[in-house]
């Protein structure tokens, strides 16, 4: 691993850590990283990162290509259209930039990106998660770079997919000094409908749940002064 790569918070309590998780089949974890590693994957995300907006159609997933580019009208109706279809189905709207579908090396080496995704499937990470998960069976992770704009929602839904062997999912918040009014919250309901736990996107704080596992992303208010970006996938098994 370079010394440009991100880097494990070596405070991080990992038996504490695997407690909670075991308790609830999920957990935050606080300052994930050290802190020079969070300041430079924030601004990788922040300034570097091209992101291009992905929503589902039919049932599937439709992304824009990364030079396309939408005026203010096709994104309004874009957002109606979606607004509508959400009132009763999935649907999510947000903007994206794969990174790792295999866990394989990021395209682009010379692009930080590249780091945070050797990072994600370096030993010491996935020795980490899979301590605090207590599967060994996790390989590799999957991973994309998310950015949650006013607006943008991720509905109910539990990341069941046989085929794809995931045994939780995670997402590395990047958002400096977010506010619990803005939305963008990482929500859990209960067999109820109540919302039984919620977490805000905590800067440099990784959330794992175990799959299959409802959850939410709330919507982002239109009043939100930053946007909500983080780096999101799953711990996979071969």
């Amino acid at each position: 691993m370079s010394m440009a790569d991100p880097q494990l918070n070596p405070a991080l309590d990992s038996g504490k850590i695997a407690a909670a998780y075991a308790r609830d089949r999920r957990v935050h974890i606080p300052a994930i990283l050290t802190a020079e590693s969070a300041a430079r994957v924030h601004r990788c995300l922040d300034q570097e990162t091209q992101f291009s907006i992905v929503t589902r159609k039919d049932d599937g997933y439709v992304r824009l290509r990364p030079e396309a580019s939408l005026s203010p009208e096709q994104e309004n109706d874009l957002v109606r259209r979606v607004y509508a279809q959400a009132r009763d189905d999935f649907h999510y709207l947000y903007d994206n930039h794969p990174m790792s579908h295999e866990g394989e090396p990021y395209p682009d080496p010379s692009h930080y990106l590249a780091a945070i995704t050797r990072f994600l499937n370096s030993r010491p990470l996935l020795d980490f998660v899979r301590r605090v998960t207590g599967s060994n069976a996790i390989h590799f992770a999957e991973a994309q770079a998310t950015r949650y704009r006013a607006g943008h929602f991720l509905n109910v839904h539990d990341d069941t997919n046989e085929p794809q062997k995931r045994v939780a999912a995670y997402i590395l918040n990047m958002t400096p000094h977010w506010q619990p009014d803005w939305g963008g919250a990482l929500l859990f309901p209960d067999w109820r409908g109540q919302i039984a736990e919620g977490y805000l996107p905590t800067f440099n704080a990784l959330n794992i749940l175990a799959v299959p596992q409802p959850h939410l992303v709330s919507f982002v208010t239109p009043f939100a002064g930053a946007h909500r970006l983080s780096v999101t996938g799953w711990f996979r098994s071969r």
